[in-house]
């Protein structure tokens, strides 16, 4: 949007003296001409702005011109930098450089000594997820300007059904996206894996919001299998997967080679699956009828390599 430009390039010029042209282009990602019109309406707007010709000269504000840089604290501000920066990632939005460049211009100016990048999240898409992210972008209109959002979905079963929804809310979980809405077809609430769809398109019909509270992602409200405790023994190579997934609680025993943990999961393919992502470095010990049926559903797998490929 103009407006965030026109900001974020008045927090360029209070925070340097003298800017080329050329600067200001590259780093709000526009033409110079378009930062000479810039230049312009802010001229007409009444800020106190003078240029410079020749190799030192740019673009600079009067030094008399002053902008209160407390509204934020450092640590608010690297905050908002990290998730904006995420953000970023997913969308080449140029209101998110705009927003970027001021908060870069207050941090700059802190005194604290307080430095940038202490924290950093990596949302940039896989390979695999790259094409995720048109799906993103028809979600944030969708949702912005309240439409319904019209899609094909595979269940689990591979059942393919056609959805009608509210959108309200995108969720990063597991190195999956979900999208929480109303499903207008099922009448409730539902949580749609994006991978999961295919022929979305935004709806040129809207609809009023309702009331919406985020749905639980912890397996106890989106899904409606029941959980079950397993016992692994497990390598301790592999160990992080546990932690990372579970907490230490959920560490029993350490041994030199290998330890005793507790892996809840719901008892399916989806479940099995979890627990073969561990590969060799894993044994479920229990319950027993656990073991047997994850012993059934690797021999399935090695039964489709049992004759020989065509």
């Amino acid at each position: 949007m103009k407006i965030d430009r026109l900001l974020a390039l008045i927090m360029i010029l209070l925070e340097r003296e003298v800017v080329s042209a050329r600067e200001l282009a590259e780093r709000l990602e526009v033409s110079r001409r378009t930062i000479y019109r810039d230049i312009d309406t802010l001229t007409f707007a009444g800020l106190p702005i003078f240029t410079h010709q020749g190799a030192m000269g740019g673009v600079g504000l009067m030094k008399a011109y002053k902008m209160d840089k407390l509204l934020f604290t450092p640590h608010d501000i690297q905050t908002l930098l990290t998730s904006l920066k995420s953000y970023k990632q997913l969308f080449d939005h140029n209101e998110i450089v705009f927003v970027l460049e001021k908060l870069n211009a207050i941090h700059r100016g802190s005194d604290t000594g307080i430095k940038a990048g202490r924290f950093a999240v990596d949302l940039s898409l896989n390979q695999g997820n790259e094409s995720l992210r048109n799906l993103l972008s028809y979600m944030e209109t969708a949702m912005n300007e309240q439409r319904y959002l019209v899609f094909d979905y595979g269940d689990r079963d591979g059942k393919i059904s056609s959805r009608t929804v509210e959108p309200y809310q995108i969720v990063f979980k597991e190195s999956s996206w979900y999208l929480q809405s109303y499903c207008v077809d099922r009448e409730d609430f539902r949580i749609f894996k994006l991978a999961r769809m295919s022929s979305l398109q935004v709806s040129e019909d809207g609809y009023v919001p309702r009331e919406f509270t985020p749905l639980p992602m912890d397996g106890t409200g989106w899904m409606s299998q029941d959980w079950v405790e397993v016992k692994i023994r497990v390598h301790r190579s592999v160990i992080d997967k546990v932690i990372e997934r579970f907490g230490e609680a959920h560490i029993l025993h350490m041994g030199e080679e290998t330890c005793l943990a507790t892996y809840p999961i719901i008892k399916n393919t989806f479940g099995y699956d979890k627990l073969l992502a561990l590969g060799d470095k894993c044994e479920v010990i229990e319950p027993i009828e656990v073991r047997k049926e994850f012993q059934d559903y690797v021999r399935r797998i090695l039964g489709q390599y049992d004759h020989q490929g065509e």
